[in-house]
């Protein structure tokens, strides 16, 4: 998994660096987008990315979270509100155009899934919830369809999935993506 991961860092700075010479050409090659869907996990499900374009591949690092398992965790005596499971993701993929206005993303790559729950101290002498955070390593995999309506901006439709030790799921998406080249 380590071997994994830093090959997809180097191949991120090996982009990143190669486009530092063309420095236009970066800054239209981003991407980013929200989608709104459901897992298999019966929640919904906000996600984003922030996105990298060549002509017939992508990089992305994409976040998602489920919108209602929150928590409220006392920080410094603040207190937040913590996704109860979320995932961050690094991907590399192909793309496969259908025609100028549409096209499918095929996509792979690593995750961190994060998970908090409750622990129940019903037989403690405290009130206070103990929370308790779970981190695995994941493989992640994307199909997407994207359709151009506009000059830069679309509709996408995916299916991804989440393999990990803890909670396997699968997501199911509509969203809006920004910066289509």
């Amino acid at each position: 998994m380590k071997k994994l991961f830093l090959f997809f860092v180097l191949a991120l700075l090996g982009n990143a660096a190669n486009a530092q010479r063309d420095y236009d050409n970066f800054f239209s090659a981003l991407n980013g987008g929200i989608e709104f869907g459901a897992a298999t996990l019966r929640e919904p499900l906000m996600s984003g990315f922030i996105g990298y374009n060549k002509p017939n591949s992508y990089i992305k690092f994409r976040f998602s979270s489920v919108m209602q398992d929150t928590y409220e965790v006392n920080v410094n005596g603040e207190d937040t509100k913590v996704p109860g499971f979320s995932e961050a993701a690094l991907m590399l993929g192909k793309k496969v155009k259908i025609n100028t206005n549409s096209r499918f993303e095929f996509g792979a790559g690593v995750a961190v899934t994060s998970d908090l729950k409750k622990y129940d101290q019903s037989n403690s002498d405290t009130t206070r919830d103990k929370i308790i955070q779970k981190n695995a390593a994941a493989l992640v995999a994307e199909v997407r369809y994207v359709f151009r309506f506009i000059d830069d901006i679309g509709v996408s439709i995916s299916i991804n999935g989440n393999v990990n030790k803890q909670k396997t799921f699968a997501t199911a998406g509509l969203g809006l993506v920004l910066g289509l080249k």
